[in-house]
């Protein structure tokens, strides 16, 4: 019994400084274990109540390759092939023309999104439409409604999102919606509609240029035109061609003849070394010759038709295929005729451009001498052939432009017609299809997400709660308190029940007298613990007269002290145990004893004491009950009968211990009165029920009244995990299940006997 005692010491008070170990905080979580269950409970519960009514959404997808340049079908370049490596925002620019309005009304118009059932059937949330309401209650004059084109338009920028691939030119343009073959038609219609926005973009720009090139060609062919009306007007004005007419005398003949053939002379010269300049750099199929050539015209002809074949054919075949591959090689032959042809009809150009410059250089040289004799003439005369020369050069430069003008216009007009082609650096890779899943709500997810949330927020709750709790917990916030050591502490026992009436044939073991039906009990063992440390607290003698009392009502401190009492009988001493409590009294009930008559009766002065004492189904255990409740217990408390009879039980030494049983301190002065008039006074606290200010109340007033407080007693204690294996290992195990089942009693004839009393004195 004494290492019992020794187990059940106050322990060491913890300062501020002290450390805080993992185990503490692992306290707190097993004591508040309640709260972060609940915790756990409600938001879980909550998250799959959201889960499994939220409507099933499904995210279709559809796969874009944005390339910066586009393919290069054509040898020459096109009015927007503009490499655009230069522009860093190029994609960020590609992403906002996805989103734009324009391409969402053309993919809206693609799949006649207002007259899909899918979408025209369905109604707005519940929310939604509620809010819908109460704008129109508020803002009565907010506009016309939406349109279908324009509701429509809004669901789609709300559904739809582009998703770039890091490192990568590709895009992912997704939907979603509650309907999962809608989502992948609208993501395909996404995808289309920007392929073709950025087609219309493109050949647009291409159109206006064909046409502005149309009217520059026009231009420039009406200047040619009114070029010619003034070389033809000058050289009629100044007879250019008229020197060569007769009409003059020989002298004026042979000099009209000599300047007339040195001017000749020099403009053929000119106009040969300007055809052999232009011919050294011009290209073989720009020359007019080539262009002109039948050959050259049918070679070209057969050139575009081997072309369409094979882009048609590249379009539905593969490349290896030997039919494509047999119209590539006509293709490139028929190439190869028309560039040799070009070279050959060049070739010869160039030859006959080299001969007449040869010619005029002679010619000029042989007419140069008389030229020099006839040098007054020559200069009137050159002088009409350069102004003649220069008109006739203009001319030349402007065909020359205007051979440039039409070849421009012939590309442009070919680029324009490969619109229909629609090749574009845009293409769709992957086309959405309709999933099979939904992708929202993630129900696994979800769920892991709720039990994550609700455990961190139950061990949030269960520390918050722990830390504003006010209530007693452990031996040292008893101790703290009261000033006072805890003598003992009492575990918190569900298998065993304190009754307020015993009926007949109630054999239920009870709380009350949980250390004489079961004594072999983990609550047993802590009564003895309580004895041993009562039985030590005074230093001459052990007290004979001890006041059990409470804090606050449903502190436990009736079982407490009936309980008391039984285990010092099992020491073989005579104990009796007085009920004073004339407000709420219960030990007739615990006991099965009448209440007829009682200490009341006897301070009132009604009865004699020894018709007061019974004796109960516990050996060498007497008991007083409390008797008819008074209207004035304190008077009757403080009354000099209470004083004579502890002066007889102490005189005549009837009982070795005289056990009373008082009300709470806090609720009425009764038990401060008993305290002061006892040899000591034991203080029941309630664990994690009874508050911190209430006890430390309790042993001030107890202390203020002079009253030998001996000790605590921390009730109803939770058993901590491993707090009780000691008494396994020493042989203290309960006969009841931990879960609060009540487990099959030993057989004892003690215990029969005391039934077979309780149930006659019942009758």
């Amino acid at each position: 019994m004494e290492s019992g005692a020794r187990s059940s010491a106050p322990a060491p008070n913890r300062t501020e400084d002290d450390e805080l170990h993992l185990l503490d905080y692992w306290r707190v979580l097993v004591q508040r274990r309640g709260v972060v269950a609940g915790c756990l409970a409600v938001v879980v519960a909550a998250a799959l109540l959201v889960t499994f009514l939220t409507t099933p959404l499904y995210t279709a997808s559809a796969l874009l390759e944005i390339e910066r340049k586009a393919p290069e079908i054509l040898e020459f370049t096109d009015i927007l092939n503009v490499d655009p490596a230069g522009y860093r925002d190029f994609y960020t620019t590609q992403y906002r023309i996805l989103l734009s309005r324009a391409v969402i009304e053309l993919a809206v118009a693609r799949t006649d999104l207002a007259n899909r059932p899918e979408y025209a059937s369905r109604r707005g949330s519940p929310i939604a439409r509620l809010a819908g309401w109460v704008r129109s209650v508020i803002h009565p004059d907010t506009g016309n409604p939406l349109d279908d084109t324009e509701r429509a338009v809004r669901f789609v920028q709300d559904s739809m999102a582009i998703e770039p691939l890091r490192n990568s030119q590709l895009v992912a343009v997704t939907f979603t919606d509650r309907d999962g073959q809608l989502a992948a038609d609208l993501a395909n219609a996404i995808a289309s509609a920007y392929q073709q926005f950025q087609l219309d973009m493109r050949y647009t720009t291409t159109g206006q240029a064909k046409e502005f090139l149309g009217r520059d060609v026009a231009r420039v062919r009406g200047d040619i035109s009114e070029l010619q009306r003034r070389l033809q007007a000058y050289g009629a004005e100044k007879e250019i061609l008229g020197l060569s007419d007769g009409g003059l005398d020989i002298t004026e003949q042979a000099l009209a003849d000599i300047n007339s053939r040195y001017t000749e002379a020099r403009t053929r010269l000119a106009a040969a070394e300007a055809r052999h300049r232009a011919l050294q750099d011009a290209e073989p199929a720009a020359l007019p010759e080539v262009l002109a050539s039948q050959t050259i015209h049918q070679l070209r002809q057969a050139a575009t038709d081997l072309e369409r074949r094979y882009e048609q054919m590249a379009q539905q075949f593969q490349p290896g295929w030997p039919p494509l591959v047999q119209v590539a090689e006509e293709l490139a032959t028929t190439r190869e005729q028309l560039e040799r042809e070009a070279r050959t009809i060049a070739g010869q150009v160039r030859a006959v451009a080299s001969t007449d410059l040869a010619r005029s250089r002679a010619e000029v040289e042989t007419l140069e001498t008389e030229w020099r004799k006839q040098k007054d003439t020559v200069q009137r005369v050159n002088g009409d052939a350069i102004e003649y020369a220069s008109l006739k050069g203009e001319i030349e430069s402007k065909r020359q432009v205007l051979n440039d003008l039409v070849q421009r216009q012939s590309e442009t007009e070919t680029s324009y017609r490969l619109k229909e082609t629609t090749a574009s650096n845009i293409r769709i890779v992957e086309p959405a299809i309709a999933p099979d899943w939904p992708s929202s709500p993630r129900k696994l997810f979800n769920l892991a997400a709720a039990i994550g949330l609700g455990l961190v927020l139950g061990v949030g709750l269960a520390f918050v709660v722990d830390h504003l709790d006010n209530t007693v917990e452990t031996e040292n916030d008893v101790q703290q308190l009261t000033g006072a050591p805890v003598l003992a502490h009492v575990p918190l026992t569900s298998s065993l029940r304190a009754v307020e009436d015993r009926g007949p044939g109630d054999l239920t073991p009870q709380l009350d007298l949980a250390s004489h039906l079961e004594p072999r009990s983990h609550f047993a063992e802590t009564i003895r613990t309580l004895r041993t440390a009562l039985l030590l607290a005074t230093p001459d003698r052990p007290p004979r007269h001890v006041a059990v009392t409470g804090c606050e009502p449903g502190d436990g401190k009736s079982t407490v002290a009936l309980n008391l009492a039984v285990v010092l009988t099992q020491l073989g001493r005579r104990v009796l145990i007085v009920d004073s409590d004339l407000r709420r009294p219960r030990l007739h009930k615990a006991l099965g004893t009448p209440n007829e008559a009682g200490l009341s009766t006897y301070l009132s002065g009604n009865s004699a004491i020894d018709d007061l004492i019974l004796e109960s189904e516990v050996p060498r255990l007497w008991v007083i009950p409390s008797g008819p409740i008074p209207p004035n217990p304190s008077e009757l408390l403080g009354s000099p009968r209470l004083s004579a009879f502890l002066e007889r039980v102490r005189d005549e030494d009837l009982f070795d211990h005289v056990i009373f049983d008082s009300p709470p301190v806090l609720s009425v002065t009764d038990s401060v009165i008993l305290a002061t008039r006892a040899d000591a006074a034991v203080l029941v606290v309630r664990a994690r029920v009874t508050g911190k200010e209430a006890c430390a109340r309790s042993a001030a007033r107890l202390r203020q009244s002079r009253a030998n407080l001996v000790g605590s007693v921390l009730n109803a204690m939770p058993a901590e995990p491993g707090y009780y294996g000691r008494y396994l290992r020493y042989g203290y195990a309960t006969r009841y299940a931990a879960d609060g089942e009540q487990a099959s009693p030993a057989p004892s004839g003690r215990f029969a006997r005391l039934t077979r009393a309780r149930k006659r004195r019942a009758g």
